[in-house]
């Protein structure tokens, strides 16, 4: 186990904001690499299990975890699609949106992300259907995003940088871990919780806009 240093404390002292940090796709931007337009949305496909996506007129292929960069659009309703899923997101200038495709149909999740330069967003999703979800962090002996309902999210801001393993818990039992996550000021990680019953999956995967 990791000693304790500021970074970590820092976390036990933040309750609501997170900023989380991982290296970005080489053809996607970081969060915050260049000025965002504050014309525009930003609109992303979140489909566990597939391989491809596509938002408005953008599209992605061979997507890790199926995590797709968010899409910088002109507000109003944008259309998504997946392997085997379709939809749309009523988009507004200025708001981030994750469209959550699975094969029951879609649901839009307004993200709330950080632009503080000191801090990363950390997004915690549960796919799940267990009630509430935690996301713990071992090193800080605390929770990092607490009592997530299932097909709900959160998202907090966190002191960057900073290397931490994560835990997944429902009330005191460990569900799914993630080792060594990286955090990095001003960019992002995304968590998907998925499966059914004691089976449970978690994916950590860079949040990136694409450039």
């Amino acid at each position: 186990m990791k000693t304790h240093n500021t970074p970590i404390l820092a976390l036990v002292s933040v309750a609501a904001t997170l900023a989380f940090g991982a290296q970005a796709h080489a053809d996607d931007g970081g969060l915050y690499a260049k000025p965002l337009d504050p014309n525009s949305a930003f609109v992303r496909v979140i489909a566990p299990g597939a391989s491809s996506a596509t938002v408005s007129s953008s599209s992605f292929s061979q997507l890790a975890d199926g995590v797709s960069p968010y899409v910088a659009v002109a507000p109003g309703d944008i259309a998504v699609t997946a392997s085997g899923g379709q939809g749309s997101v009523k988009a507004a200038a200025g708001k981030f949106y994750s469209a959550i495709l699975t094969d029951d149909g879609v649901v839009t999740i307004e993200d709330d992300m950080t632009k503080n330069p000191s801090k990363a967003t950390l997004s915690l999703y549960n796919l799940t259907e267990k009630a509430g979800i935690d996301l713990f962090v071992p090193q800080a002996g605390a929770e990092a995003v607490s009592d997530v309902d299932s097909g709900a999210s959160k998202s907090v801001a966190l002191r960057a940088p900073l290397n931490v393993d994560l835990v997944v818990r429902e009330g005191d039992k460990e569900i799914a871990k993630l080792d060594k996550v990286e955090f990095k000021r001003l960019a992002g990680v995304t968590v998907v919780v998925t499966g059914t019953g004691d089976k449970v999956d978690a994916i950590a995967v860079p949040s990136t806009i694409s450039r």
